[in-house]
């Protein structure tokens, strides 16, 4: 087995992969499990797989036909070339299932676990831990280091530089999640576009906890189903300067913190986890009851194109925003007061 450590990600994913058929991926960091499953796919089957040749599972299902995985994985392309077996919420894979997984594996056939964070020693885990066949990347809160150097990399591909208090300021705000993390560099460079230098006010207003936690009280009314208010507590942020994309960024970052609550099942450590404040967990737990996966991943494409939308005609950016908002609330299943 090959366990690759969080620091050693980059390195692994530039060369060490070509040597392994069976990947699991876990950790706490979902938005990173997320991003190196992504790529390992991406580099085993290109940016664009036959979809004949691929098929995406949820832990569940093979929980509920453990044959299923084996099948899939000795299941042959019609026209040839690399098959891929992605499974999502791989947590929930019966151990028999994956020990018998990891025994076999199969020509020209790629097998991506993504998983969760799993303790070591014991299920999944410790079945990829013993097979020589997996290499197994752990996927954890970013170090200050791989911060710094996401921060550049982010910035440098909009064109832009940073001063060193407003990149200290930045890097104060990032770490917990390294999709959260990306989502807030983005939202910053798309705050400075036209501009060649960001500074330490323009992170404070986009990036700064206090700001954060109110629009967090806006997510959270929207995400219960409280669609009444929504208009005026958004125009209020405009009025003060709030960019939409300050709105949308955080929403996406939230429907990702509910799924990752979701397939924990235990919504307190997650939000404990994600630095959530204390004043917003009641609220978060009640999200969780109320909301699916599927739904979520709905939310997450009406926000995405949002985002888009806004970006090609900017004045109605704001009225882009409070319609998906009110979108949003009606996912939730209620339209309480």
């Amino acid at each position: 087995m090959a366990a690759i450590r969080t620091g050693d990600l980059p390195r692994f994913l530039a060369s060490g992969w070509k040597s392994y058929r069976m990947f699991l991926v876990y950790g706490s960091d979902d938005g990173l499990v997320r991003e190196t499953a992504d790529r390992l796919i991406e580099l085993s089957a290109g940016k664009t797989p036959d979809p004949m040749n691929q098929v995406v599972l949820e832990g569940e299902q093979i929980a509920q036909d453990p044959a299923r995985l084996a099948d899939e994985l000795q299941t042959f392309g019609m026209f040839g070339g690399t098959r891929l077996v992605h499974v999502r919420n791989a947590g929930k894979v019966p151990p028999a299932a994956a020990g018998a997984a990891f025994a076999a594996p199969v020509d020209n056939t790629v097998l991506v676990l993504e998983a969760g964070d799993l303790r070591a020693g014991t299920g999944l885990r410790a079945l990829a831990d013993k097979s020589p066949a997996v290499a197994a990347l752990a996927c954890y809160a970013d170090s200050a280091q791989v911060i710094q150097r996401l921060i550049g990399e982010t910035l440098e591909a909009h064109g832009l530089t940073i001063t060193p208090d407003a990149r200290d300021l930045l890097a104060q705000a990032l770490g917990g999640d390294r999709a959260l993390s990306r989502g807030e560099i983005e939202k910053l460079a798309l705050y400075a576009a036209g501009e060649r230098t960001i500074d330490a006010a323009m992170v404070t207003a986009i990036v700064s906890d206090a700001g954060r936690l109110e629009i967090g009280a806006l997510l959270d009314q929207a995400f219960a189903g409280h669609i009444r208010d929504l208009e005026t507590e958004a125009n209020r942020f405009f009025a003060a300067g709030t960019h939409p994309a300050a709105i949308f960024t955080q929403a996406i970052g939230h429907v990702l913190l509910l799924r990752r609550a979701l397939r924990s099942g235990n919504p307190d450590i997650v939000a404990k986890q994600s630095r959530l404040h204390f004043s917003r967990e009641a609220a978060f737990r009640r999200a969780v009851s109320l909301w699916t996966e599927a739904r979520l991943e709905r939310a997450l494409r009406l926000l995405s194109d949002a985002v888009l939308q806004s970006r090609k005609s900017a004045r109605l950016a704001e009225t882009v925003t409070i319609r998906t908002l009110w979108a949003v609330s009606r996912l939730a299943g209620s339209d309480a007061a």
